[in-house]
């Protein structure tokens, strides 16, 4: 009932007077109708789990696949810069493991050229060294952004592969409304909205 008095309040509010001349009213077989498969939705050969996994394994795959190609961009836009920064930082972060160690090298042949040999004290050496202590943040802060780009991949890669889900689903139902307009022989506009539920 109030889906009915919407529609009607709706159908008032479109018809607008316009000075168009015209010779006959309009007609039901004036409307033009669409072909009797118009309404029929686009085939789509791959199921909503199919999009799914397809996205999980190459981001943008399951959208491409049905036809959301604005979507399957975006994620795989996204995933590839994220990819890209763990790769450079994985790389910065093998510089500062190299840098350490070869410190670490350094200092051990300058204790032992000093006659210095005992475990406990060249770790103590090693820890009190300065240079040592300062790629010390560096390279915790390395590590640090290396798992938080790893847990967002992961994360990026389920919620494309839950949205290639859903729009798989969403993507099978028909346009809701279609709106017709045409004059009728006073000039005034009339207007004919039809829709079709999802079988």
């Amino acid at each position: 009932m109030i889906l009915r008095r919407l529609l009607c309040g709706l159908s008032l509010a479109l018809v607008v007077v316009f000075p168009v001349p015209s010779k006959r009213s309009l007609t039901a077989q004036d409307i033009p109708r669409p072909a009797p498969d118009s309404l029929a939705l686009t085939p789509i050969s791959i199921s909503p789990t199919g999009a799914m996994l397809r996205s999980i394994l190459v981001p943008g795959w399951g959208h491409a696949s049905i036809g959301s190609l604005t979507r399957g961009g975006f994620y795989f836009g996204f995933q590839a810069v994220t990819t890209y920064t763990f790769l450079r930082t994985r790389t910065r972060l093998s510089e500062v493991r190299a840098r350490v160690a070869h410190r670490e090298m350094l200092v051990r042949a300058d204790l032992a050229h000093q006659g210095i040999t005992d475990p406990v004290e060249v770790d103590r050496r090693l820890e009190e060294d300065a240079i040592l202590k300062n790629f010390e943040p560096l390279a915790e802060s390395r590590e640090g952004q290396q798992e938080d780009l790893v847990a967002f991949g992961i994360f990026l890669m389920l919620l494309a592969g839950a949205d290639a889900y859903v729009s798989t689903h969403l993507s099978r139902f028909p346009a809701p409304i279609d709106l017709q307009t045409g004059y009728s022989s006073d000039g005034r506009a009339e207007v004919a909205l039809r829709w079709r539920l999802p079988d």
